[in-house]
């Protein structure tokens, strides 16, 4: 599985680099866009970005617990750095990229425990950081906030019946029938991320921690009305930091990382019990991921 995610990565690279130099001209003219405004690629500098981490799957309808997964990650974009108070040194970050991941208990450190589930998932999608920070000339810190769509595919390298004793089968019984709802097909599913980025010109350090969702289906009018919910909020809390940033500039960034954080963990929380709250719908399944990265920017 691991040799196909390197392949699969190659293959990845290899077609958005020659799509990249075919269009670069549009893209610095800001001639291609999208629809919709939140994938709208502005241009900007292109990035590379890798990320290593150790997540932790859940399901909170299963009774087994999953073993502990290392993640590998690489992200495509572009990004951008914008003054937005030259006075206090103020900056805006907005990064559009589109990215590939593989979750695997062989790429954890710790041993297994014999009763944990061993897993790979492979994802990949589109996603959007953004925040502000502090410029210091050659070195920017700029706390942020991030979210992106994804399609994941799970295989399971066990099964419950085949590793709890026979007091436990029916709850392994009932845990399998879960699992199958994921196992070996792609299911859509969300992810935010807070964190803090460390720029040094053309090199910039990465720390966060993500929370995703994988939905066992698409449900398309109760995902659009819990979307609707949850962007709702976000854009109460944007006119909130707008008045923040008016007042007081050097304060915006900090509270900005702090309320869209908070919010989108608090909106993650609810969806672990129902993955398109508040509407009646099924359980996820979960990654809470700690990660690292490093950005080459171009």
């Amino acid at each position: 599985m691991f040799s196909r995610f390197l392949i699969t990565l190659f293959l990845m690279v290899t077609i958005t680099i020659s799509l990249t130099a075919q269009n670069y001209k549009e893209l610095r003219n800001d001639d291609w866009k999208w629809d919709d405004e939140f994938w709208h690629w502005k241009g900007g500098k292109p990035f590379i970005e890798t990320n290593w981490g150790l997540g932790k799957p859940m399901h909170n309808k299963l009774f087994s617990k999953f073993s502990n997964v290392g993640l590998a990650e690489i992200k495509l974009g572009f990004v951008s750095f914008d003054e937005f108070y030259d006075d206090e040194g103020i900056i805006q970050l907005d990064e559009r990229y589109t990215f590939l991941s593989q979750f695997s208990t062989k790429l954890r450190t710790e041993k297994r425990k014999y009763d944990e589930l061993p897993t790979e998932l492979l994802r990949f999608g589109f996603g959007r950081r953004e925040g502000y920070g502090y410029d210091f000339g050659n070195i920017k810190i700029l706390p942020y906030t991030q979210s992106a769509v994804m399609w994941s595919k799970l295989e399971m390298k066990d099964y419950p019946v085949s590793i709890f004793p026979a007091v436990n089968l029916q709850n392994a019984l009932d845990d399998t029938e879960i699992l199958k709802r994921f196992d070996g097909n792609f299911r859509f599913g969300t992810l935010a991320e807070g964190g803090l980025h460390f720029n040094l010109g053309l090199i910039s350090f990465n720390a966060g921690y993500e929370a995703a969702v994988v939905f066992p289906r698409y449900l398309f009018w109760k995902h659009i009305g819990s979307y609707a919910i949850e962007m709702a909020g976000l854009r109460a809390l944007d006119r909130f930091i707008d008045e923040v940033i008016d007042a007081s500039p050097a304060a915006a960034p900090i509270v900005n990382f702090l309320l869209k954080s908070g919010y989108s963990y608090a909106f993650y929380t609810l969806k672990k019990e129902k993955m398109n709250w508040p509407f009646n719908t099924e359980a996820p399944l979960t990654y809470e991921t700690f990660k690292i990265g490093l950005t080459f920017i171009f």
